[in-house]
């Protein structure tokens, strides 16, 4: 009854808004509570987002380096094949050493400008007869000079691009294996998972639009599409094994011999700098002969 009575006359409402007052802490406190835990709630849906990103990225960087990986273990093998190939036991009478030179033009240069590379040896001793510039092969920067006579492999790396067809006292031109007029003794060899394995022997001839191909193979040999071509040995004389190219075709034909398609283990127009393989007379026999 006197609760009533007061609140009639209004003396509890100054009561209750202390009351409210003391509680309000309290009150922010638990709605304070109440938005941070959605607030946490939410944060472990963005962690676990940005872990599955990561694990992402880490997972394709993962499979990039295992590509690069094989990628480069395949090139160690066959390296390592390419030096098992090259190596010649015993010795020999001659040797093999590689003159550098750049390569001043292409086939793709038209005529007058080739024309011009030639005259710009003129004041030098060049006539204008030396060499014959006929719109194909290349011109290198060595001629004469560095003892560079026609027939002379021309190579980048072991890869042979042509050989040299005239010299002049400063330049030279290089027939590439692709010409119609080039040909070289070759031999078929097959990469296998433990060694090389050598092949029938044959004549590599340019085609004239940018492949070579292999005759003189008979059907009872084996060939297939991937081996690979390297140079013969002449007359018994070690060279280098330099490489050509890699079988891209390989069919019987009617003669009962393979016609093998090859293409050039190197672009020309891709060439900047060239070698040029030199022979030259040993002359320690002495200490391989037993002599003094």
């Amino acid at each position: 009854l006197c609760v009533w009575c007061a609140d009639q006359m209004r003396s509890l409402e100054s009561v209750r808004m202390s009351v409210l007052n003391s509680v309000s802490p309290g009150r922010l406190v638990v709605a304070a509570i109440s938005g941070q835990r959605s607030t946490d709630e939410a944060t472990p849906d963005l962690q676990l987002e940005q872990l599955q990103a990561d694990l992402l990225t880490n997972e394709l960087q993962r499979r990039q380096l295992i590509i690069e990986n094989a990628q480069l273990h395949r090139q160690l093998e066959h390296l390592s094949r390419l030096n098992e190939i090259n190596s010649v036991s015993g010795f020999d009478l001659v040797e093999f050493a590689s003159v550098p030179a750049h390569v001043l033009s292409r086939p793709e240069i038209p005529d007058s400008l080739r024309t011009l590379f030639i005259d710009a040896g003129a004041s030098q001793g060049l006539r204008e007869s030396g060499l014959v510039v006929d719109g194909t092969g290349l011109v290198i920067d060595r001629g004469e000079r560095f003892s560079l006579v026609p027939g002379m492999k021309v190579t980048t790396g072991r890869a042979v691009i042509g050989r040299i067809s005239a010299v002049s006292r400063w330049v030279s031109m290089v027939q590439l294996t692709t010409d119609a007029d080039f040909s070289a003794a070759v031999q078929i060899v097959r990469m296998d998972s433990l060694r090389p394995s050598f092949g029938a022997r044959g004549l590599l001839e340019g085609t004239g639009d940018g492949l070579c191909r292999v005759t003189g193979i008979p059907y009872t040999s084996a060939v297939a599409v991937g081996d690979e071509i390297f140079s013969a040995d002449i007359d018994q004389i070690n060279g280098p094994r330099l490489y050509y190219g890699r079988v891209t075709r390989a069919e019987y034909n009617e003669g009962g011999e393979w016609e093998i398609v090859v293409t050039p283990g190197v672009a020309p127009d891709t060439v900047e700098r060239v070698d040029v393989i030199h022979p030259v007379m040993n002359t320690a026999t002495g200490q391989h002969d037993g002599g003094p």
